[in-house]
């Protein structure tokens, strides 16, 4: 079971990596040769993102990795992130002096605001409205000051500097991006590069925006760059599958392996997560059978359709028609056609199916998700 475990892979674990040289190198090439900017990183939870960003080390390049923790709001991202960065930087020569005053003020900072919240909680009604006019605020026009000033000593100090902030897509995209827009006058320096995770509506809305598709964006002004880390093909998922159980591919029967690659959708964390619940099923067992997979995956995804999805008697015919193939839209509406639906139902399911998210748009058409594959419906 530990070498299932769904967790990044860090530095020293290359041989586990599955088709992420391409965004790693892009990446080392950005921070190595662009001489400031702000790049982002962006794909499905679970897809591998923090993975990626653990291999960005471009050589000669002062790096400092942090991760945002704070979600309160856009204030408690910028602070989170000014608290991480003085931290990594109280040990470094020629910047240590600064880092710990900025960490002493940030702390200072946060303990009279929370303090101060936590100590009217327990007044007197009649006095609240004056003491909510006079409650300390985060300063957070003295703290984009300090971050600006922490980053120039450190280029100083030095030489080209990467900061790398994971954790970033967690957090709501519009505090995400009022945190960016409203700092970034304060961190575009020559030789500061930063490289960051985002939150995947993000990336749909850059996209957009570097090709025209909405006039009114304005993402290209805040990114240099955003870099999608695309879902792994079947192969690529069992292949990283093969990889971490090693010696143990023997417990598992010929066939496991395809059945858990189709379930994920190109997703690691979804076909890592089947396997498991499905070896937790059978934990008696000497040998994980495709029927002990199939019977895990039937048992789950009628509990979760139960619970959220509410799957309709036409929803489910069509997902029992349209699963193990690719199709276009047209074909699609007449496949459905010839197994009596209306036109317009036709096209009224397949919208349905759509936002639920079991028929998926991919690159050579629509397919329904693995998820739905093995399902009895």
């Amino acid at each position: 079971m530990s070498v299932l475990v769904d967790r990044p892979l860090r530095e020293g674990e290359s041989e586990y990596l599955v088709n992420r040289a391409r965004e790693i190198n892009y990446l080392n090439s950005i921070a190595l040769h662009q001489p400031f900017g702000i790049v982002g990183v962006s794909g499905e939870t679970g897809i591998g993102k923090t993975t990626v960003l653990n291999f960005v080390n471009p050589e000669g390049v002062f790096t400092v990795r942090v991760n945002i923790s704070l979600r309160d709001s856009m204030e408690s991202i910028l602070y989170d992130l000014l608290h991480s960065l003085a931290l990594s930087l109280e040990k470094v020569e020629g910047v240590s002096d600064l880092a710990k005053e900025v960490r002493k003020w940030i702390t200072d900072e946060v303990s009279t605001i929370k303090g101060f919240s936590l100590g009217v909680s327990f007044g007197v009604n009649a006095s609240l409205t004056h003491e909510k006019s006079i409650r300390p605020r985060f300063n957070f026009f003295k703290a984009r000051e300090k971050l600006g000033e922490l980053i120039k000593q450190t280029v100083q100090r030095k030489g080209k500097f990467l900061l790398i902030i994971d954790e970033l897509d967690k957090e709501k995209k519009e505090d995400v991006l009022r945190v960016i827009d409203s700092i970034k006058n304060f961190i575009i320096m020559e030789d500061f590069v930063v490289i960051l995770s985002l939150p995947f509506s993000i990336y749909r809305e850059y996209a957009a925006d570097r090709l025209r598709w909405n006039e009114a964006g304005n993402l290209e002004n805040i990114f240099t760059d955003i870099v999608f880390v695309e879902t792994l093909k079947k192969l690529e998922i069992k292949e990283l599958i093969i990889k971490r159980l090693g010696s143990y591919i023997e417990l598992i029967e010929d066939g496991v392996l395809d059945i858990v690659a189709g379930f994920s959708d190109g997703n690691p964390r979804d076909g890592l997560w089947i396997l498991t619940k499905a070896i937790y099923d059978n934990i008696h067992k000497e040998l994980l059978s495709k029927e002990d997979l199939i019977n895990t995956i039937n048992r789950t995804i009628s509990e979760y359709t139960g619970l959220t999805l509410n799957l309709t008697e036409n929803q489910k015919k069509a997902i029992r028609v349209l699963r193990g193939s690719v199709y276009s839209r047209e074909k699609i509406i007449e496949t459905l056609q010839k197994e009596g639906f209306k036109r317009t139902t036709a096209y009224s399911v397949m919208d349905q199916l759509l936002q639920k998210r079991i028929l998926l748009v991919e690159k050579e058409g629509y397919r329904i998700s693995g998820k739905f594959s093995y399902m009895e419906i």
